[in-house]
């Protein structure tokens, strides 16, 4: 009996083995590597919006003090709430500014970049003394919020595998969180001086661990440097083997080429394409939810809220609970995402955050309108924001920013996500300056009620045009986005 390999040779006139190593080179399967460079890079950006979350927390500690009797120079009830609201207005222009950035010196670069109002923000909070300075103060540092947040959304979803790009999205609203909890927890210990100088650290500790991160592939292959494309794939990866990512870069270039090959303006081109405009349509739709849940007022008068309550628990103590409980919940969101998919969370965390603030409004309603005595309930209004936040951090206040990233081509991402965060600051402006006016108008109570019902509408809207991205490459998210015309299916 002859031995097996040599049968082989016989009858097909070559090895196996060879026919083997053959298949093997031409398939070039991809090589294991390591996604701890993938992480590192996330967290590194999102210390820049950790630094954009500090910020948005600053008014909680600290707007009580500056319209309090200590503080350094007088402010009003009105002026208040344009201190709270300027932030916003600045993350509009920094939105208009970011697309003409981020394909011009890239993810990495225009980063670096937003940074410096960031910087400066804190800087003119530090030298103040008086209200004009502060507004500028807010302004600025706003501009430098929407920038990050534009250019920091397209970096995640650019260098993560599609396995972690969910749980790398979440890092956004988790950071977010952070910086709040970060500058709610100083200033209920600190005075006012000193938590505007360690505020500080935040974006310097950004600049300082950002410098050293890759820049993405998507970028390169955007200039035409394919080789450095490749590169910046091996180096995310930590691969060794060029082949190995060979076939990925191939797939990113037809995407990136495709997506310019009409060679027409981002903003005209994200209108005019079928899958655009249905990622365009699901996108607003998110921030209008996001927004009108009442999430930016809620933040910027956290502490004020919670002092109405009567509940005999220190609202500075309160704060940094809910924080905690956002620190939490965005752990659990970011193990979740990739697991349950997108659609499952977003309806159960936008319902349950509208029943929430049901109770407060509840709350609210039988102390001040109807006079009744709430003694007896005081942590009502507490608890029930603590899960409002929870649910937020687990769906309706995270997935937007994980979305925003996987829904739209390259080409036109950059504005797509400009428009996304233009929209969201100018809702969040109008929601964080109408508060105040609506509370003492209607009562505190209206103000939640609403904000209640347009969670639970917009929940339910956008959980019924959002197709499930979980475990597709952004790839296959354009393909389901944009199906061939009926025609072209035909033989």
């Amino acid at each position: 009996m002859l031995p097996k390999d040599l049968f082989s040779c016989l009858k097909c006139g070559v090895p196996e083995d060879a026919d083997v190593n053959e298949k093997k080179s031409k398939e070039a399967p991809r090589e294991r590597g390591s996604r701890w460079l993938q992480f590192a890079a996330a967290i590194s950006a999102c210390i820049g919006v950790m630094s954009c979350g500090g910020h948005l927390g600053w008014t909680s500690p600290s707007l009580p003090y500056l319209m309090g009797p200590d503080s350094i120079f007088p402010v009003t009830v009105g002026q208040g709430a344009w201190i709270a609201s300027l932030y916003t207005l600045g993350g509009i222009f920094g939105s208009l500014l970011s697309p003409l950035c981020v394909d011009r010196l890239g993810r990495k670069i225009s980063l670096l970049a937003f940074a410096l109002p960031q910087l400066a923000g804190w800087g003119l909070v530090i030298a103040a003394r008086n209200v004009p300075i502060l507004y500028v103060a807010r302004f600025v540092a706003g501009v430098g919020h929407g920038g990050i947040y534009n250019v920091a959304v397209i970096y995640l979803g650019e260098i993560a595998d599609k396995s972690i790009r969910g749980a790398l999205g979440t890092f956004l609203k988790m950071s977010t969180n952070v910086g709040s909890l970060f500058e709610t927890s100083v200033g209920a210990y600190l005075p006012y001086w000193q938590l505007n100088l360690v505020s500080l650290s935040v974006p310097l500790a950004f600049i300082a661990t950002f410098a050293f991160m890759p820049e993405t592939p998507y970028f390169y292959l955007l200039r035409g440097r394919d080789e450095e494309a490749e590169k910046s794939l091996m180096t995310l990866r930590r691969a060794k083997n060029p082949d190995s990512v060979k076939k990925d870069i191939l797939a990113m270039k037809e995407a990136v080429t495709d997506g310019q090959k009409s060679g027409r303006n981002p903003l005209l081109e994200l209108v005019s394409t079928r899958g655009n405009r249905r990622a365009l349509v699901i996108l607003l739709g998110l921030k209008v939810t996001q927004q009108f849940s009442g999430h930016m007022a809620i933040v910027a008068y956290t502490q004020e809220i919670f002092s109405h309550s009567g509940s005999s628990l220190d609202a500075g103590q309160a704060v940094v609970l809910l924080g905690v409980a956002q620190l939490i919940a965005g752990v659990v969101a970011a193990g979740l995402v990739d697991r349950l998919g997108r659609r499952i969370l977003l309806l159960v965390s936008g319902l349950a955050a509208a029943f929430s603030l049901s109770l407060v409004g509840l709350f609210f309603f039988l102390k001040y309108h109807q006079e009744s005595d709430v003694s007896s309930i005081t942590w009502l209004p507490i608890t029930a924001l603590i899960m409002y936040e929870i649910m937020v951090a687990l769906g309706i206040g995270t997935l937007p920013y994980v979305l925003l990233g996987e829904l739209f081509p390259t080409n036109v991402k950059g504005a797509a996500v400009a428009c996304g965060i233009i929209v969201g600051s100018i809702f969040a402006f109008m929601v964080s300056l109408s508060y105040q006016k609506v509370s003492s108008i209607f009562g505190i109570h209206t103000s939640f009620w609403m904000y209640a019902v347009c969670c639970a509408a917009g929940t339910v809207f956008v959980y019924w045009i959002t197709p499930e991205t979980k475990g597709k490459t952004l790839e296959e998210i354009q393909k389901e986005l944009n199906p061939p015309k009926k025609a072209e299916l035909d033989p």
